[in-house]
């Protein structure tokens, strides 16, 4: 009966991931008021490249994976994309501006519900939510990466790395300059 409950157990996690790993899929709505005190709206950024970062306030992986998506975020949103911090943890309202000043955030952040947050990311009850967590969303509103801390996509080493590859493949090439008009003569 052991031997049972267990390959049951395994065999639910293992079906579990699969369920949180079924990219691309729609985006879904998300909606909070940014630090900033502004409504922001997941729906009102189509046609930018999204990123989201789920985070805890208090967690110095999260405060450094911000840092980088502040860089990220000088850098590429000019060219349409729009990164959002959504604190999931129990006092996240009064650290938010603690983790700004820490992160160097320049982008909007948010306190947001983390059995919304589970919810959104589509991680099953019975798997742990590494944090951060972090989903892209292209343009056309589909979630087309979706990793937590623990996986490698995310190391230290790796992850400005990887955040930047997937940036630049969701914004696509950049535009052809438009030839100058032709002087009449």
């Amino acid at each position: 009966m052991r031997l049972l409950s267990a390959t049951l157990l395994a065999a639910l996690c293992l079906s579990s991931a699969a369920v949180a790993e079924t990219l691309p899929r729609p985006a879904g709505e998300i909606k909070f008021i940014a630090h900033t005190g502004d409504t922001i709206t997941l729906s009102a950024l189509k046609g930018k490249v999204v990123v989201l970062e789920f985070l805890l306030t208090t967690c110095p992986h999260c405060q450094d994976t911000a840092r980088k998506l502040a860089g990220l975020q000088k850098e590429f949103g000019p060219k349409g994309l729009q990164v959002i911090g959504l604190a999931i943890d129990e006092n996240a309202g009064q650290n938010i501006t603690g983790f700004v000043a820490k992160s160097g955030a320049n982008f909007p952040l948010g306190v947001y519900d983390y059995m919304k947050s589970r919810a959104y990311l589509q991680i099953p009850d019975v798997m742990r939510m590494s944090m951060p967590h972090i989903a892209i969303i292209d343009r056309k509103g589909m979630i087309q990466v979706h990793h937590g801390a623990e996986e490698p996509w995310m190391a230290d080493a790796a992850v400005e790395a990887n955040l930047r590859a997937d940036i630049t493949r969701l914004l696509g090439p950049a535009p052809a300059a438009k030839p100058a008009p032709k002087k009449k003569s």
